[in-house]
């Protein structure tokens, strides 16, 4: 059996008794679920119909690589150019987010598509902002560093989204884990 199949059949085991665990939410239309006491690996079920507007471009406090289970993401890089969109770019450090400083920034941007059984790896200084379908999948291994400060780029007219997570009530949980399951 390859690893990629016993990573699906644990994932739908899981999600077939999703109100058993912990999960958590963040307002970008992820439900997320810690798989070891290192926070090294991370469950990701994803509904971007949950979330108010476009996904923030942002960079992360850790690499990572993240494998799709079920379902599709496009993962957009975002790299820093004159002759790039203009956006404000908000900088803060951890944990106090609310004590940000604002410049602006152009960026140009470079999309990739990806299904089942793929995966992307992602340094943590790089901006990105991603995609999913409705029901996606993902397990993210992280690879913690030193904290540094984090950054979050908005086309104008967007507003500043909290990237904190909240407990999961039952309700998310039954809905998010349903839809996720109609990809299995």
């Amino acid at each position: 059996m390859s690893e990629t199949t016993m990573s699906k059949a644990l994932v739908f085991t899981i999600l077939r008794h999703a109100e058993d665990f912990p999960w958590r939410v963040q307002e970008i239309g992820l439900m997320g679920l810690r798989l070891d006491e290192r926070r090294e690996y991370r469950l990701h079920v994803w509904n971007p119909n949950l979330s108010a507007g476009d996904p923030p471009i942002h960079d992360h406090p850790y690499d990572f690589t993240s494998a799709i289970i079920v379902g599709e993401v496009t993962n957009t890089r975002y790299v820093e150019d004159a002759a790039g969109d203009e956006h404000i770019r908000l900088r803060y450090s951890l944990p106090d987010e609310e004590q940000r400083r604002s410049d602006t920034v152009r960026l140009s941007a470079a999309a990739e598509t990806l299904g089942e059984g793929d995966e992307y790896r992602q340094l943590a200084h790089e901006l990105h902002a991603s995609w999913q379908q409705p029901g996606t999948v993902t397990v993210i291994r992280c690879s913690w560093g030193v904290a540094r400060e984090l950054t979050v780029c908005l086309r104008d007219g967007a507003s500043w989204r909290s990237g904190r997570a909240r407990d999961a009530t039952r309700e998310e949980i039954k809905s998010m884990s349903a839809r996720a399951l109609e990809w299995f």
